[in-house]
């Protein structure tokens, strides 16, 4: 066959208005029982309704098969996989809709925590400016420098070792001298 010649374009012509016609026929004919499929699984007409156009654009998409010898069961499980991965997703949205239900909390902290937090933050403030100079540059930078100990190693000319000891004994400071004011 030539590309382009007259028989085969009007061949192609025929076979997709034949597919055409026969899948008009199967929406016709088939369109009420996949509704009825449809709306079992999900529950609502509207649905159902949209979820049998879907079928059929899914299989009007699809490449002519002569290994599907019933169309109909073919199509039957198109609009079951449909409506089952409806239901998944509505399911998923709903428990998504539960969970933001949980967002509406107000996440602010009561005016308690807030004094509580306030009173940690002048104690731990006490507490560094009572540290030991090194001791009180090595825990800075590394808290809130976000220095590896190494870079405070080489700032302070001190070996890594000694870095991570200074570090430490900030925590430790902290930790203890919090817990002596009866803060955890």
């Amino acid at each position: 066959m030539l590309l382009g010649h007259p028989l085969e374009t009007t061949f192609t012509s025929s076979v997709a208005m034949t597919r055409a016609s026969n899948m008009a026929g199967l929406y016709l004919s088939e369109k009420g029982q996949l509704a009825r499929v449809i709306q079992r699984i999900v529950r609502n007409s509207s649905t159902a309704e949209d979820l049998v156009h879907d079928s059929f654009v899914t299989l009007i998409g699809k490449e002519p098969d002569a290994s599907i010898r019933d169309q109909v069961a073919y199509l039957t499980r198109i609009a079951q996989n449909l409506a089952l991965d409806h239901r998944r997703r509505e399911a998923r949205m709903s428990s998504l809709e539960e969970a933001a239900i949980f967002d509406l909390a107000d996440a602010s902290p009561s005016p308690e925590t807030v004094v509580a937090d306030r009173d940690a933050l002048v104690q731990t403030l006490k507490i560094l400016a009572a540290m030991p100079e090194r001791t009180q540059r090595a825990f800075q930078m590394h808290r809130l420098g976000e220095m590896t100990l190494a870079q405070i190693a080489v700032e302070l000319s001190i070996s890594t070792a000694h870095a991570g000891r200074l570090v430490m004994d900030g925590y430790r400071r902290i930790r203890d001298g919090l817990r002596a004011a009866g803060i955890e």
